[in-house]
Order: C-alpha cells, then sequence, then structure tokens
C-alpha cells in the first residue's frame, strides 16, 4: 500500500507504516529540519514543502499514486497549551487535508491530533470524511494504551473509502469489519479522562 505522508516530522508515521508492510511513496512537510531528516532516513522519497500547494495533479505528474493518507495535522488550534481558537486559528490545516483526500481518493486514511479537537473541530473533521464517501471509526488513544509511563492521549480518525474501486475488499479486513464505524459524533476517551 502506497502511503502519502502529510505533516510529516521527522517520519513518526511512516516508520510504524512502513513496519507494518506500508511503503511512503512521498512526504509533505514545511519545517526545513525535518524535511533534511525526512531525506536523511529516506533519500529516495519526494517531500514536498507546503500542504496548501500540495495537489493530485502534481503527484501524477510526479508518478506517484496513493493507496492511502496519513497525518497529524497541526495541533495548536485545538490544544489546552494554547488559546483554542479552532477552525478560526490560521493553521487550522485540516481544510487543506480534506481537499488532498478528496482529489486524490485513497482507499484509507489516518489523521491524529489532541483530544482537544473532539469539542472544537472533530464533527467538521467527520462530516467532511462522510461528505468525501469515508467511514470513519474516531477513537482516543494515548501511549499508556502502548505501554509508555505516560498519557499522552491522541484523537485519531481511521477511515476508509467506502465509494472507492477497493471498498469490497476494505469491508472484509480483518478486525475492522468487526464494529460498525461511525459517520458523526465524538471521539470516544478510552481511559474516561476528561480532556
Amino acid at each position: 500500500m502506497n502511503v502519502l505522508d502529510l505533516f510529516s516530522g521527522i517520519g513518526g508515521f511512516s516508520l510504524g507504516l512502513e513496519r507494518a508492510g506500508m511503503r511512503t511513496v512521498a512526504f509533505c512537510e514545511i519545517d526545513s529540519y525535518c524535511r533534511k531528516v525526512l531525506a536523511k532516513h529516506w533519500p529516495n522519497v519526494p517531500c514536498y514543502d507546503d500542504v496548501r500547494t500540495l495537489t493530485a495533479d502534481r503527484l501524477h505528474a510526479d508518478g506517484i499514486r496513493v493507496d492511502a493518507i496519513c497525518g497529524g495535522f497541526p495541533c495548536q488550534p485545538f490544544s489546552v497549551a494554547g488559546k483554542r481558537r479552532g477552525t478560526a486559528d490560521e493553521r487550522h490545516l485540516w481544510p487543506e487535508f480534506a481537499r488532498l483526500i478528496g482529489e486524490c481518493r485513497p482507499a484509507w486514511v489516518v489523521a491524529e491530533n489532541v483530544p482537544g479537537i473532539r469539542s472544537l473541530a472533530a464533527d467538521g473533521v467527520l462530516s467532511d470524511l462522510e461528505a468525501l464517501g469515508y467511514a470513519c471509526w474516531p477513537i482516543v488513544v494515548g501511549a499508556a494504551h502502548a505501554g509508555a509511563p505516560h498519557k499522552r492521549a491522541r484523537a485519531w480518525f481511521v477511515a476508509w473509502n467506502r465509494d472507492g474501486e477497493h471498498a469490497q475488499a476494505h469491508r472484509a479486513v480483518s478486525g475492522w469489519a468487526q464494529s460498525e464505524p461511525r459517520g458523526s459524533g465524538v471521539c470516544a476517551d478510552t481511559d474516561g479522562a476528561r480532556e
């Protein structure tokens, strides 16, 4: 499965996805230092510098086919450590993420953010995905759930293209087909804690 990694940072998503057998075919990261780290560890993978100017046409022209898009879009608009301006914050880049999903039509989408997004923009994310033809599983999972000694909870939106050419195959994927995805609403809080 070919992955487009948005808001790539130093490649944490791709590291995990590649260990699961997927292949990163392109990155998009605005920070120059992070792009240097990506170039060191993935020297043959192109890295675009701005999600606002990246398009499906550009990827296609560069010979890049995308089966999945992942990314942790900027959390500053939703974090309890900030002003929580939500969708009014200029750093709210989910609309660019959604635009690329609409243009590329990947089979899978994995998006991540802080739990604070639940009260400020999760419904919009879910509505956008649903309007694009995706079924979504929104959940909150923290580092503690993977055995780390700290909570570091994160909101995850895992979505598949229910209208795409591979929709029937995705319905049969073990583990995901066991429960119905949510089309709207807020993320579940797996540890019962408040934001």
